[in-house]
């Protein structure tokens, strides 16, 4: 079998993002850790004696850092929470690698971190095909720790059963992201063990990633404006016949922030808000979403001849497509600046969504959990036929092959009884996040100096005091796509399903 290192060297040419103190001063938005703050992962992969994959294809083991003076030993097992708190306090200042001594700008942004570094090629489909072949492997795999000679022959097991998944057919490319994909595996073997043992032996194992096969189709039933209103990423027909439906998240360990609940768009015919909010309410931010790019693009100096034609026509004229064209060619720290409230462009777009949420926060607290957790399907089919679970798989590489804990599985009627007994109090509300100190964060349109906001929108559904979910609405990639809602739940709101 291939090492660990070998498959870094053969992937080098990938490697382009590299860590900062700024990164770590944000939340990973993607990969195994998503949810989680970035100086944290650090500090699990440090005092966790992890390698780190540096940009030049190498590794290292970070044994000492130094935080404003203030020095921390990877060997003294309570540094990491005197670390931990003090970048809290400090968000980084003085931030120093001494042992050894190298730049943090050495050092990859690894899928880990929510990076690229190290596995650009990877699709979210690949982990969701993974758990599929994985539980037609047959195995309910004991231990916590699996070597990474024995995840190799799961993953090789696993390719196997590629072609017995219905609904993967043209995905078999696919097939190359399985090798010594240990981020993926983890989780995976995790989700699968839960699968086994509620379906048993399965009869037949669904991927819904390019659509419903005929034979589940019926339950999925058309919503208007949702597409795909049952979110389940695979289903299984157990030995019992009923069919089992899992919508996939995942995390690095059962102490970690959950995985958002969502990714929908709050704009365009996708819009998560048009089941909410009124279509005069849904225009008006569709209006000043434009009106706020029109402005960036009448701000932003244009070179080059075929850019000055078209600002020369009008930006109020501008088709969909040239505004698009010329939005991808305005710097996209520029664009940043505008969404954290910075620069001389005023963020109408963020203003004109949160005064039209505010106006209608009671339905839309009520209507986004119901979305969130797909409460109205339990209406919409029969569930002795089918059941609906909310799925995360929990596990995470480890330096000598994947760490596994049980998943956290919710079904629908779980989901139900809980939200109802919240919905029952009638004290839901839509309000600021606060950080760690409690304190609300500042939205962007309220900025007026000091320290950047983030380039994003941050709101809590409360449940009288308690914090339940935490909500961004943020880009994710281009501006010229839909800003998505990003949904996850508190440790307060996971404790109700105790």
């Amino acid at each position: 079998m291939k090492s660990f290192k070998s498959f870094i060297y053969k992937i080098i040419p990938l490697l382009s993002e590299a860590l900062s103190t700024p990164v770590f001063n944000t939340k990973s938005s993607a990969g195994p850790n998503s949810g989680m703050d970035r100086y944290e992962i650090f500090a699990n992969k440090v005092w966790g004696k992890e390698d780190h994959i540096k940009n030049d294809g190498g590794t290292v083991v970070i044994k000492k850092l130094e935080l404003g003076g203030k020095t921390y030993s990877a060997s003294k097992p309570d540094d990491k929470k005197i670390f931990i708190k003090d970048w809290m306090d400090t968000g980084g200042a003085g931030f120093k690698i001494i042992n050894p001594a190298m730049k943090v700008s050495d050092l990859a942004k690894t899928p880990e971190y929510g990076g690229k570094g190290g596995a650009t090629t990877i699709s979210e489909s690949t982990q969701e095909l993974m758990t599929c072949a994985v539980v037609l492997n047959g195995y309910q795999y004991d231990g916590s720790d699996i070597d990474a000679k024995d995840a190799a022959d799961i993953i090789e097991t696993a390719k196997g059963k590629f072609g017995k998944i219905i609904g993967a057919t043209g995905k078999e490319k696919l097939l190359e992201q399985f090798t010594e994909n240990w981020y993926d595996l983890a989780t995976a073997v995790s989700s699968a063990n839960a699968i086994l043992k509620l379906t048993g032996a399965p009869d037949k194992v669904f991927w819904t990633g390019q659509s419903w096969d005929k034979e589940i189709e019926p339950y999925n039933p058309p919503v208007a404006g949702i597409k795909d209103y049952n979110s389940s990423d695979m289903v299984v027909k157990g030995g019992d016949g009923i069919y089992y439906g899992f919508s996939l998240k995942k995390k690095p360990s059962s102490k970690a922030d959950d995985p958002t609940l969502i990714n929908k768009p709050i704009t365009g015919d996708k819009s998560a808000l048009k089941s909410i909010l009124t279509s005069k309410g849904m225009k008006s931010i569709e209006n000043a979403k434009i009106k706020f790019f029109d402005q960036i693009l009448s701000d932003w100096k244009f070179k080059s001849a075929p850019d000055k034609k078209l600002i020369k026509k009008g930006i109020k004229k501008l088709s969909d497509k040239e505004r698009g064209k010329l939005i991808r060619k305005v710097n996209n720290d520029w664009i940043n600046d505008r969404l954290r409230g910075k620069g001389p462009t005023k963020n109408i777009f963020w203003k004109t969504m949160d005064k039209e949420l505010m106006k209608h926060s009671k339905d839309f607290v009520r209507n986004f959990m119901k979305l969130l957790f797909r409460v109205e399907l339990a209406d919409l089919i029969n569930l002795d036929e089918f059941k609906f679970y909310l799925l995360t798989g929990i596990g995470k590489k480890t330096s000598s092959g994947i760490g596994i804990e049980p998943a956290e599985l919710k079904d629908l009627p779980m989901t139900i009884e809980v939200l109802s007994k919240v919905f029952k109090k009638n004290k839901l509300s839509l309000g600021k996040t606060l950080d760690k100190s409690g304190k609300p964060i500042a939205q962007p349109w309220e900025w007026t100096g000091g320290p950047d906001l983030a380039a994003k929108v941050r709101y809590t559904i409360y449940n009288d005091k308690d914090a339940l979910i935490n909500i961004d609405i943020r880009y994710k990639g281009s501006k010229t796509a839909e800003p998505q809602f990003q949904a996850i739940a508190t440790p307060v709101f996971r404790n109700l399903f105790h």
